[in-house]
């Protein structure tokens, strides 16, 4: 058997080593990391391999003859660590046997001199992901990032900014442990405007998220601020939003937004996702503005513009509302699939012409699991002493998934 430590080096001084993570450097014959990881332990003689690239790692210890080696990784083996992907192939091996050390993390040495507790704050990394930075920070509280040199702290706090988060509380870390160790707390917008030279991290505040328990309540119509667009009435709305079967992290469009109520209700449900409404009307526009304000759902992008045009330069959705097609229904289906053939739509129409029309297309783009509601709304009102029930315009709500139509005709031409 061949033993492997992947060894956590904390974050970064050697001063916060502990004497466990010690002991393996020790007492590995061969020692594995980066090359500025490897420079600390030259005096130790060991038998050293420069590589910070896990499957040559895991192939060079597949066909080694040592023993014992020690893994060097940065920060702890156990928070956003290439000991992650390192475990999952040397698992693969049963002639190895494998054990993580843990050290202190950027996490728990940044709130620790922040004198903050981290139980109760969400992490995530921007370091060589794709990170929804705006959805993240409306939905937490407090949110702890590991940043990247080309994705900083100035670069996130400039979207931040961008879109009315400017005044949110910002702390950053930056070269951690080290003699030349800066920490800096201001507002996002002044955060902006300062460069950081070196790997940092940073925690944003905001007192004003929004809760889990948003997600999950539906908004009465008097809630939002309303003019003379049309809006998708409270009942409507919740059965519309269930069809498109949103998970959290969806792209969604919502095309023809008027007063931006589907898309205020649907973006309270996307904590990691993104919502575009689609509005042509600019009176409409401003009222979009005014509820995402709000609401504080920072996570929908306006675009302005009538579809399929406005859609073009946009990614690619997972699921696709359709209050109003300007008589585009056609060009709009045709994209949207094109953009991601399995992808879940949901259109509202009053008149019978549009009904057909989007039965029609269902067809013609051979949609599944396709079904076709009718929701006739009657509510109470107060009149004198009496409750009255006043009926709302019946809805036709029709919902359907994409089957891959696009993808099946691309590898027939192939």
């Amino acid at each position: 058997m061949k033993k492997v430590s992947i060894i956590g080096l904390g974050i970064g001084s050697l001063d916060y080593i502990h004497k466990k993570a010690l002991e393996a450097i020790e007492n590995c014959d061969c020692l594995i990391g980066a090359k500025r990881m490897l420079m600390d332990f030259q005096s130790l003689n060991k038998k050293i391999y420069e590589s910070s690239n896990a499957e040559d790692i895991c192939e060079y210890i597949n066909h080694g003859n040592f023993k014992v080696y020690g893994i060097l990784v940065s920060g702890d083996s156990g928070f956003y660590s290439l000991s992650k992907k390192l475990t999952e192939l040397l698992k693969k091996n049963d002639s190895i046997k494998i054990e993580n050390i843990p050290a202190v993390s950027s996490l728990q040495y940044f709130t620790s001199k922040l004198n903050l507790s981290w139980d109760n704050i969400k992490y995530v990394s921007a370091h060589g992901r794709n990170l929804n930075i705006v959805s993240n920070v409306i939905f937490n509280k407090k949110i702890f990032m590991l940043t990247s040199r080309d994705f900083g702290p100035d670069k996130i706090c400039e979207i931040l900014t961008n879109k009315g988060l400017g005044n949110l509380k910002v702390s950053v870390g930056e070269n951690l442990s080290y003699d030349n160790e800066r920490i800096v707390e201001d507002k996002a917008s002044v955060i902006a405007k300062i460069k950081f030279e070196g790997l940092a991290v940073m925690i944003v505040h905001n007192d004003y998220c929004i809760s889990v328990d948003e997600a999950h309540s539906s908004i009465r119509d008097e809630e939002f601020i309303t003019g003379k667009s049309p809006m998708t009435k409270s009942e409507v709305r919740t059965i519309s939003i269930g069809k498109l079967n949103l998970k959290s992290d969806y792209t969604v469009y919502d095309i023809g937004a008027g007063t931006g109520s589907v898309s205020v209700e649907a973006a309270l449900k996307l904590s990691q996702g993104t919502l575009y409404a689609i509005e042509k009307d600019v009176e409409a526009v401003a009222l979009i503005e005014k509820n995402i304000e709000k609401f504080k759902t920072y996570n929908i992008e306006i675009i302005k513009g009538t579809a399929p045009e406005t859609l073009k330069n946009l990614p690619n959705p997972d699921a696709c509302f359709i209050g109003g097609s300007s008589g585009n229904m056609d060009d709009i289906l045709n994209l949207v699939l094109k953009k991601n053939p399995q992808v879940n739509v949901v259109i509202n129409t009053i008149t019978l012409q549009s009904l057909n029309e989007a039965i029609n297309c269902m067809e013609k783009y051979k949609f599944k699991d396709v079904e076709i509601v009718s929701v006739s709304v009657a509510k109470s009102k107060k009149v004198g002493k009496y409750d009255l029930m006043m009926g709302q315009n019946p809805i036709y709500i029709i919902s359907g998934k994409g089957i891959g139509l696009y993808e099946t005709e691309n590898k027939d031409k192939d």
